[in-house]
């Protein structure tokens, strides 16, 4: 993760892409099976992506990931939404919520700096980010298709009828599991616990342990 070419780039915000698309796909086909839209397995993977490596460039490409990926699904399968107007609902919100989502966690990270155990400083802040994230992303999603699918008057409805059904079990999924599964990964890839191990290598060939 210390490379910064532009092959290396490419090839990681590829898979990111693929990895968000599929874990999209994975929700689609478990909502086949019920009677509701669940969308657990792309949040977890997005959010996941998005702190992994403590970049702003990163965490914004997550959502941004999820954007494309959802503009393409509604082609795939179709909303009733007009082709031009499918960026406006899938791709911008979902960026305008990472730049969130990835400030909150970096302005968190900076309210608990004397927190002296870094890796709770790090749950904490992820878990602030995380909810912003997703409120950010109901909001900024729901707007723009409520108004577009039911002519302005279903913002409201549609929140009150995804709260217990949808919104809680995405929440819950993405806030206790995503901070470990980052922790995880950065562990795995040697990027320290607060992820920037790849910062400190290319400033210093030989960083400190954490």
């Amino acid at each position: 993760m210390v490379n910064n070419s532009k092959a290396f780039n490419l090839a990681k915000y590829a898979i990111m892409f693929a990895t968000i698309f599929v874990a999209m796909m994975i929700d689609r086909g478990i909502s086949a099976a019920l009677p509701i839209s669940m969308a657990i397995c792309v949040l977890l993977v997005t959010f996941s992506f998005c702190f992994i490596c403590n970049s702003w460039a990163d965490g914004i490409a997550a959502f941004a990931c999820f954007g494309i990926a959802s503009f393409i699904k509604a082609f795939i399968f179709p909303d009733g939404i007009q082709w031009y107007f499918k960026p406006l609902v899938y791709v911008i919100p979902r960026i305008l919520a990472g730049v969130t989502c990835f400030g909150a966690y970096r302005l968190t990270l900076l309210a608990v700096a004397s927190v002296k155990r870094r890796r709770v400083a790090q749950v904490t802040a992820m878990i602030t980010a995380i909810a912003v994230g997703l409120v950010s992303n109901t909001v900024f999603f729901l707007l723009p298709f409520s108004y577009l699918s039911k002519g302005g008057s279903g913002f409201v409805a549609a929140i009150k009828g995804l709260v217990f059904i949808n919104i809680l079990p995405e929440y819950l999924t993405s806030l206790l599991v995503a901070p470990w599964v980052v922790l995880g990964v950065r562990r795995g890839l040697k990027l320290g616990i607060d992820g920037n191990n790849w910062k400190i290598t290319a400033e210093d060939p030989a960083p400190t342990a954490d």
